[in-house]
C-alpha cells in the first residue's frame, strides 16, 4: 500500500522559513535563489523518504534513469517552485515570464455566472493559477484544502497575503461541502487538488505511469452532483522564471444521472490521470509527490 501522504511531518521551522522569505522580498531573485543549492542539499542528504520517492517516480519516466543528478535536479526544481510562491503571493508577477493557455475557457463560465471547478495537483505551482486567477483574472475563487497539512509554512505564506488566506475553504470544517456549493451556487470557482487520498476516504483506482493509483472520487462527484463542469489547470514550472499555465476543459458540466455517477466518476478521474501524465512526460520535474505514491517500496 503507498504510504499516507498526511503523516509526513515538516522538516523546517518558522525562523528559517520567515528569514526565506525576508530574503526574497528585500533582494533580487537570482541572489535569493542562490539559497535553493544548499536547501536541496540538505534534503537530499537528509531526507530519505523524499529522496526514494523522487527515485521511484523517476524510474517511471522514459528516458529517466534516476541517477543522483536527476534527484537532485528534481529536488532543486521543488524547491524552486516553493520560493517563488513568496514572489506570487506578494503581487511580483514582474519577475516571471508566464504564459497562459485557454483563460478564455474560464472568462466565458465567468462571463455566464457559471460556477465551476478548478482542478489542478501536485505538478507544478498551484500559486501560480491561484494568484493571477484572483489578482489578474479577477475570477472568484475560492480553495478546498486541508489548511492544517504543513501547517508551518501555509501560515508563514499566510501571512504574505491575507487575501489569499481568506480564500480558503478548509476541508477538515464539516461543513466544507457546504460552502463550496453556496460558493458554486453564487458563480464561484472551487480550486482543490485531486491527485492525494486521505485514510477512509471514497477513492477509484486509475493507470497513471505504468501503475495503479488510487484518487478521490470528490471532485468528479462534486461535479455529477451539481452539474457544474471542471477545469484541470497546471501551473508548470519550465525552469529560470518560466511558468506554463494550462487551463483544460475535463467536463462540459451536465449534471450526471445518480445511476451513471459511478461510471462517470471513474472515467473522469483516469482521464484526469491521463492529463497529469501527458504533463509529465513533457516536464518530469514537475511532480511535487514525495511520498511512496505507487506503493514501490512495499
Amino acid at each position: 500500500m503507498a504510504e499516507v501522504w498526511i503523516e509526513q511531518r515538516e522538516r523546517s521551522n518558522p525562523l528559517a522559513l520567515r528569514m526565506i522569505c525576508g530574503f526574497a522580498q528585500l533582494m533580487p531573485r537570482r541572489l535569493t535563489r542562490l539559497w535553493l543549492w544548499p536547501i536541496t542539499l540538505y534534503f537530499f542528504l537528509f531526507a530519505p523518504k523524499a529522496r526514494a520517492a523522487s527515485r521511484a517516480y523517476l524510474r517511471r519516466i522514459p528516458g529517466k534513469s534516476a541517477s543522483w543528478r536527476e534527484v537532485f535536479a528534481h529536488l532543486h526544481s521543488f524547491a524552486s517552485v516553493i520560493l517563488d510562491r513568496v514572489y506570487f503571493l506578494t503581487d511580483r508577477f514582474d519577475k516571471f515570464n508566464v504564459t497562459i493557455e485557454g483563460a478564455e475557457l474560464l472568462h466565458t463560465a465567468l462571463a455566464e455566472k457559471q460556477g465551476a471547478i478548478l482542478l489542478g495537483a501536485h505538478v507544478g505551482s498551484f500559486e501560480a493559477m491561484r494568484c493571477l486567477a484572483i489578482r489578474h483574472a479577477h475570477l472568484p475563487l475560492k480553495i478546498m484544502m486541508y489548511h492544517d497539512h504543513n501547517a508551518m509554512i501555509t501560515r508563514v505564506l499566510d501571512e504574505l497575503n491575507p487575501q489569499v488566506a481568506r480564500s480558503v475553504i478548509n476541508l477538515a470544517q464539516p461543513n466544507a461541502l457546504l460552502q463550496a456549493k453556496e460558493a458554486i451556487d453564487r458563480g464561484e470557482f472551487i480550486g482543490m487538488l485531486g491527485d492525494r487520498v486521505l485514510p477512509d476516504e471514497k477513492s477509484v483506482s486509475v493507470s497513471l505511469l505504468g501503475g495503479k493509483v488510487d484518487l478521490p472520487i470528490g471532485p468528479a462527484s462534486l461535479s455529477a452532483m451539481l452539474g457544474v463542469p471542471v477545469f484541470v489547470f497546471f501551473g508548470i514550472y519550465t525552469g529560470a522564471n518560466r511558468y506554463r499555465v494550462t487551463i483544460q476543459l475535463l467536463h462540459a458540466g451536465q449534471q450526471v444521472p445518480r445511476k451513471e455517477r459511478d461510471t462517470f466518476v471513474a472515467n473522469t478521474m483516469q482521464e484526469y490521470a491521463s492529463r497529469i501524465e501527458t504533463v509529465l512526460l513533457q516536464y518530469p520535474d514537475n511532480w511535487f509527490n514525495f511520498y511512496d505514491f505507487w506503493g514501490d517500496e512495499t
